[in-house]
Parts: C-alpha cells; structure tokens; sequence
C-alpha cells in the first residue's frame, strides 16, 4: 500500500513536469512567433541628421506600428565628414526607410547605398531645390531648366545612383550649402519632401503623413517668429558658418562675405584681413557665427570693426524632439533682435 502510495506521488509529479515543460515550449513559441510578427508590421523610419529627425517626427505623430529613430550625431565638427557607428549600422538593417537631408551633407551616404541595396532613401534637398532657386557656392554650376522635372521622393538605391550619375553629367556636384533648414520655409518644404516620400514608401498611412505635415507647416507659419527684425531687410550683413547664409535669408538681408569655419578650417592672415575690409567696405553691421567655432574671429571682428557679433544654433548638435525647431529658431531670432536694437 505504501509502495503504490509512493508511485502514484511519482506519476503526479512527472506529470505536472511534462505539462510545465509543454506549456513554457508553446508559450516561447507563441510569443517568438508574436515577436516576429509584430517586427514584420513595424515601419522603421531612420533619419540622418537632427533637422530631418524633428521634421519626420512632426510628420509620423503618433501613427501606430510606425518608428522614427535618429543616427548618432556628431558632438562637434560638421556632419559631412561624420562616419557612421557599428550601432548606426546594425540599426540600418532594419529600417525600412531612411530620410536625409541630402545636398552633400551625409558624406557616408554613398557607403549607406552600397552596403543596404534595397534601403528606400529619400532626399529632402532635392526636393527642395527642384522648387526653390537656392544659393550657390563657389565653382557650383547649376541649371534650373535641367532639373524642372519632378522627381520621385521615395528612392530605391538604384534610382538614387542614377540620380547622382545625371546630376554629374549635367554639371550639379553636390557641393550646395545644404543647410537649408536654417530658413523655416525651406524646412516647410523639407516637412513636405517627408510626408510626400513616406505616403510612397507607406502608402497605408499616406493619409495621416499628408494631414500632420499640413498641421506641421501651418506651426512653422504660424509660430517662427521673425518679428522686430524688419529693419534688416536689404542690410549687409556677414556670416562665419554657411548655415547662417539661410538665416540671413530668411531675413531678407544681403550677405556680403562668408567664412565657413569649422574644426577643420585652416583661415590665413589674408583670408582675414580680406574679410575684415570687406564688413568695413560695406558697412556691415552684423555677424552671424557659431560660438564654437566663431569666437575668436568673432572676438576680433568686434574689435577691428563696428560690427555686432551674434552667436547662434545650428540644431546640429545635442539631443532635440518634436517641438524644438520652432523653439531654437526663435531662440536665434530673438539673439539677433538683442544685438540690432
């Protein structure tokens, strides 16, 4: 009796062993499997750079089984000579879509095309400057009438290699000032390469992209705040990084001389002494520099000439969210309405 007492404890305990072993198997099954499929729906939206990642944030919304992920930024230095990161990388193997802001400002984005073929890539200034008559650069050549045709926003990589091969033959070297964010109406049209390019890639929710870029668009309208500023229209002004010949842009004013520093910049005693004379030959009486790179030629403009030295963002740097485009533009603004006043 004692002995059958013992067996029957036996059978009830590989029991409830075979049955906890083949609930945990289903479980993990059914939950890698939900996993997987979850990962399936998921849309991976990556950007390249801090203004895109504000405006395709503002764009996405709160749109469901749809993520928007920023690369590593560079903490100093400019973005065209950043590398991307083994973690930048693997998080490229995932995503579906990658936005840049395009003109030469990813100087990794030919790697990008190579290493992910079917990576959807889609290009903001160039929708931009199919548009918009933007500044040139030195030894830039540019044909309006050759790029006139509208152009797809949502890129396979193939159709992106083409598109570089046309530009080169047709003269377009990428070598623009591509900071065009810095002039909240050509971030507008940013917003809208956004939401076209994504309504393409993810046609299941075109609507809501085209509806929040259009609520999106009417902000920036509505809330960079440009006022007090009105007496720099047509003034000459001078400016130490090329980001900043879009802000004097957006102000109407007239840049007179440029001097794009960064880290890397190696400026003559000529270069400087030629800029000097010229904020003095044309009664400049702004500057527009980034402090990092700025101060010091900042420091001797000011003492050399009677020019006023404003230092401003350039949202390259650091770490920014969906509402603070609008918030660092009137941030600048309001730095520059405190120098002209």
């Amino acid at each position: 009796m004692k002995k059958n007492k013992y067996i029957f404890v036996l059978l009830l305990l590989i029991s409830i062993s075979v049955v906890c072993t083949c609930g945990t198997f289903f479980y993990v099954k059914f939950n890698n499997a939900n996993v997987a499929a979850n990962a399936d729906d998921e849309f991976v939206i990556m950007t390249s750079c801090n203004p895109v990642y504000i405006a395709t944030l503002n764009v996405v919304g709160d749109t469901d089984g749809v993520t928007v992920s920023n690369l590593s930024q560079p903490t100093t230095g400019c973005l065209h000579d950043y590398t991307l990161t083994t973690e930048d990388m693997k998080n490229l193997t995932n995503a579906d879509v990658l936005v840049v802001n395009g003109g030469g400002m990813e100087g990794y984005l030919d790697d990008v095309v190579e290493a992910y073929p079917e990576l959807t890539i889609i290009d903001t200034f160039e929708y931009v400057e199919d548009r918009v008559e933007l500044p040139e650069e030195e030894e830039h050549e540019h044909d309006a009438d050759e790029h006139s045709q509208e152009k797809s926003l949502s890129q396979t990589p193939n159709d992106f290699h083409r598109t570089l091969e046309a530009d080169e033959h047709e003269g377009h070297h990428h070598e623009e000032n591509s900071h065009i964010w810095m002039d909240s109406k050509l971030f507008a049209y940013q917003v809208q390469a956004i939401a076209e390019g994504l309504s393409q890639a993810d046609g299941i929710h075109a609507d809501i992209y085209k509806e929040n870029s259009s609520e999106y668009v009417g902000v920036l309208s509505k809330y960079v705040d440009k006022s007090g500023l009105e007496s720099l229209e047509g003034a000459n002004v001078a400016v130490l990084h090329a980001a900043f010949v879009y802000t004097a842009g957006s102000l109407n004013a007239n840049v007179v001389a440029v001097m794009d520093l960064d880290e890397e910049r190696q400026v003559s005693a000529g270069e400087v002494s030629d800029f000097i004379e010229t904020i003095k030959a044309n009664d400049v009486k702004l500057v527009l520099a980034e402090y990092d790179y700025g101060n010091s030629m900042g420091k001797l403009i000011t003492e050399q000439t009677d020019a006023k030295v404003v230092y401003l963002e350039t949202l390259v740097h650091g770490a920014y969210g969906a509402d603070d485009y609008v918030t660092t533009m009137n941030e600048n603004y309001a730095r520059i309405s405190n120098v002209v006043e």
